[in-house]
């Protein structure tokens, strides 16, 4: 009788031993840790995002009722992550990531993932000096202006040299202006800086860039909090963006003319601006705007 129980024993035993194989940490791939280096690219599919970035589908996806659905990759903050962005000769690597989402439409298929949202920083930790994120983030810029990277100003507003332009962004009125790509922020400009956004484009991608501080410590002396955030979509997004969700239904003609009507403002800014001593940049050359057909 001792021989069966034996036996029984030894196979439980067995049987044991290799759940702790398979089921251990170890074994389980990247299921429980995000891969180092995510890799997006504007309408890809959502399929090959999550083959890609090895997306966790329980904690990963998030499909909304409305028919949205949202793939991210998430890293800690104690162990970021990069997010490389594929856009040919514009490529490049966002670093220090601690989120990146990428949105995806049912009513839209062959959108696949429209936009995507990055959260990140200039350094692997949240704390850093001021000016060492001021100088960082200029490197940032440059390298972007270097891949090809060009200053994007929103139809409606008004074409300014970068010295301008930078001067005119910090009053109050106008926080909503982009700083241009290339503009020089000293220390002081830079702690200036609270809402405005950097916003550029590249091929068919634009892409803004904007930051947060914590206002509670703003002593140049000492580390601060930052937290940068980034937003890429195509050209087409960023009509729609000016259209209501019927007005989309009918965008070949409610565009053309609306179109018109933001580039009117523009001239009647800058015919104000003129008057006030500004130059304006007619040399400038934004994207062509119109609808795909």
């Amino acid at each position: 009788m001792k021989f069966p129980l034996i036996l029984i024993t030894l196979l439980m035993g067995c049987v044991t031993l290799l759940s702790v194989i398979f089921t251990h940490p170890k074994a389980r791939g990247t299921s429980s840790m995000p891969i180092t280096q995510a890799v997006i690219e504007l309408n890809m599919s959502p399929e090959k995002f999550a083959s890609a970035n090895q997306v966790d589908p329980k904690r990963g996806i998030d499909r909304q009722p409305a028919g949205l659905d949202f793939y991210s990759v998430e890293w800690p903050s104690t162990a970021r992550g990069q997010v490389f962005l594929e856009h040919g000769p514009y490529s490049f690597v966002f670093p220090n990531t601690l989120r990146v989402t990428g949105t995806y439409d049912h009513a839209v298929p062959n959108d696949g993932i429209y936009v995507f949202r990055i959260t990140g920083g200039m350094a692997t930790q949240s704390d850093i000096y001021h000016d060492e994120a001021r100088l960082r983030f200029l490197e940032f810029l440059a390298m972007l202006k270097q891949k090809g990277w060009r200053t994007f100003i929103n139809l409606e507003d008004p074409r300014l040299p970068t010295h301008q332009a930078l001067h005119y962004a910090l009053q109050e009125d106008n926080i909503l202006y982009s700083v241009p790509i290339d503009a020089e922020i000293d220390l002081n400009t830079w702690m200036q800086i609270k809402a405005n956004d950097w916003r550029m484009y590249a091929g068919d991608a634009i892409m803004k860039i904007g930051f947060r501080r914590d206002t509670s410590r703003l002593d140049l002396d000492k580390p601060s909090a930052y937290l940068f955030s980034y937003e890429i979509y195509n050209r087409q997004q960023l009509i729609r963006e000016h259209l209501s969700f019927e007005e989309q239904k009918q965008a070949a003609q409610i565009w053309p003319e609306l179109k018109l009507e933001l580039e009117e403002k523009r001239l009647q800014k800058e015919a104000l601006l003129e008057l006030q001593g500004y130059h304006i940049d007619r040399s400038y050359v934004g994207p062509e705007l119109n609808l795909a057909q």
